[in-house]
């Protein structure tokens, strides 16, 4: 399923079947580990995905119990400093973050121009700030 999920990005996708060594589904840019289990060890598998040392671009990708035979709700499990490296080279980190502000009211961090999330979960209403 995973295979036939990926092949309209990926046109030869195959999936080489349990026990086999290496990446579960071949032909691909990636490292593929498929699992679908219920005693699944997320350590154990990030393990063998960086154990490889394949030079791709590793993650698992998980069947939970009663997910049944549609990919599109699995999910897909990556170590984080891989899932940087993927932000960085999508060019998120040149996107421009807001520095926070201290709410004129509470004191509390906000993003300017948005609610102060401390004033609202207190259900009060955030004042400007007199002088």
């Amino acid at each position: 399923m995973i295979a036939e999920y990926l092949r309209p990005y990926f046109p030869y996708a195959q999936s080489i079947g349990a026990g086999a060594q290496g990446s579960d589904i071949q032909n691909t840019p990636f490292d593929i580990e498929v699992k679908a289990r219920t005693n699944f060890a997320p350590k154990a598998t990030l393990d063998q995905l960086k154990d490889r040392k394949s030079g791709k671009l590793g993650f698992a990708v998980l069947r939970l119990n009663g997910q049944g035979e549609d990919p599109t709700g699995y999910c897909a499990l990556l170590r984080f400093e891989d899932l940087v490296a993927l932000l960085v080279a999508a060019g998120y980190h040149k996107q421009q973050i807001t520095e926070p502000i201290r709410c004129t009211y509470c004191g509390s961090w906000k993003i300017d121009g948005q609610e102060c999330l401390t004033c609202q979960s207190m259900n009060t209403v955030a004042k400007p700030a007199t002088k």
